[in-house]
């Protein structure tokens, strides 16, 4: 071949690169490199513990911070309470402020862990048969990580962007979000002003909702309203020898008997009904049947006296805590009042530990909506990707009264096993479907982002 030949040659091939549109900046990503990094920076930050309570988030705030600073993405912690660590991470990537910005959403805190029902250290972030162990891998250091490489990613790839992506990872979401992200919303609002956000209450799940094995991609769009009831009865206190008729603990059984015995009625939402046009009927589970209606669950009852307690003491009080999860439109005084009548003892004295804030349907006929279907698919092509009302709270709440479009969103595949570890013993996730998650996750940020030419 001939110089002139090859100078040809060259040119042409150049030509071919710079103008082949299947050549995207994802495509050019070593995406082995960026899996491993994530996987590296996921244990590390698994190791940290946050429980709540304490609630100290300290380490970990520093974790990305210093993390952001070395790759030059401006970043700042806003403390809120700092004589218990509770602290938050704020950083953005500016874009052309043609639209308004993304916000990925995470909180860094955990529940408790009772160790000895592990089988492995919860903060050893060990590596074991496909999977990784730790407290939070599920809830939600997850998200947390994959945001935090998405920022990374943007950055390294110098992406323009038509809107400015923040991630905030926040503090106190296992307790009340007062001092994590109510307290964003409160006094932070207006320097975020973000469209959309990308949080917690959706994964890649089989056999979860439906009886067959399809891979079901469900973003959370709207959540149920926590209602936390105190039930309170009195009556004498004596000797065990002696019974009273009005003995506090018998008015109270009886009384959640007939809570136990009241069967709430079936109200398909418009996220649920949307989800089972896609889907078809759904499986019988006890998960299924809480998107369908408003659901009572007994967890605490009190009434003794003494510590350990005392056999032989009738107690003067007794108390009862209802964890009442209902549905966006229902009206929490009038679930109450039901509640008064089913009961029908005006012995019983209601009062309110946590009163719900209003429950509001994020649309899921958006261009953020489509893009999550489609990069998922392109991963997964067999999944299926439907709105899902959560059955939890999240911190979305506080942001979609500000008017935001909130998705909840993680795009790696998670076992019903796996599932029901989260706030439980041996909380783990596959590897695979972390490293998945992260492409996926990207791929969404970054189409929905980039500035279009």
């Amino acid at each position: 071949m001939t110089i002139n030949r090859m100078q040809k040659v060259s040119v042409f091939v150049l030509l071919l690169l710079f103008f082949s549109p299947g050549l995207t900046s994802s495509q050019k990503i070593d995406w082995q490199t960026v899996e491993d990094r994530t996987v590296r920076m996921f244990q590390e930050y698994l190791a940290i513990n946050t429980c709540n309570p304490p609630g100290d988030v300290a380490a970990a705030a520093e974790f990305f911070k210093a993390i952001f600073e070395k790759e030059g993405i401006p970043v700042e912690l806003i403390w809120t309470d700092k004589n218990t660590g509770r602290v938050n991470v704020l950083a953005r990537l500016k874009g052309s402020e043609k639209k308004r910005p993304l916000m990925m959403l995470n909180h860094m805190d955990t529940v408790p862990v009772d160790r000895s029902g592990w089988s492995v250290d919860p903060f050893a972030a060990l590596k074991k048969d496909g999977y990784i162990y730790g407290r939070g891998a599920l809830d939600m250091k997850n998200f947390g990580i994959v945001q935090f490489m998405t920022m990374l990613l943007l950055k390294k790839n110098n992406i323009a962007l038509d809107r400015d992506v923040i991630f905030l990872a926040v503090a106190d979401e296992e307790t009340s979000g007062a001092l994590g992200a109510g307290w964003i919303a409160r006094n932070k609002w207006e320097e975020i002003n973000a469209e959309y956000v990308l949080d917690e209450g959706g994964f890649g799940t089989q056999g979860f909702f439906t009886k067959d094995n399809r891979l079901i991609f469900s973003v959370g769009v709207a959540e149920k309203k926590v209602l936390w009831l105190r039930l309170s009865t009195s009556g004498p206190s004596g000797h065990g020898s002696m019974p009273f008729k009005e003995n506090a603990n018998f008015i109270m059984a009886q009384a959640l008997s007939r809570v136990a015995s009241y069967v709430t009625t079936i109200n398909i939402t418009p996220p649920v009904a949307e989800m089972i046009k896609r889907l078809g009927k759904l499986a019988d589970t006890p998960y299924n049947n809480a998107l369908q209606r408003n659901t009572i669950s007994l967890t605490v009852t009190k009434g003794f006296v003494g510590d350990p307690p005392k056999s032989n003491v009738i107690p003067g009080k007794a108390e009862a805590v209802l964890d009442c999860r209902l549905l966006p439109d229902q009206d929490p005084d009038e679930f109450v009042s039901k509640l008064k009548k089913i009961i029908n003892d005006p012995r019983v004295k209601f009062s309110y530990i946590e009163r719900p804030i209003e429950s509001i349907v994020s649309s899921y006929d958006t261009e953020l909506f489509k893009i999550i279907e489609e990069e998922t698919r392109a991963v997964f092509p067999d999944s299926v990707t439907v709105p899902h009302l959560i059955i939890y709270g999240t911190d979305s709440r506080f942001f979609r009264r500000k008017g935001a479009s909130c998705y909840g969103f993680f795009p790696g595949p998670v076992t019903m096993e796996e599932y029901q570890a989260i706030h439980g013993n041996d909380e783990r996730i596959r590897e695979k479907s972390l490293r998945a998650a992260v492409r996926i996750y990207y791929n969404v940020v970054r189409t929905f982002c980039e500035e279009k030419k």
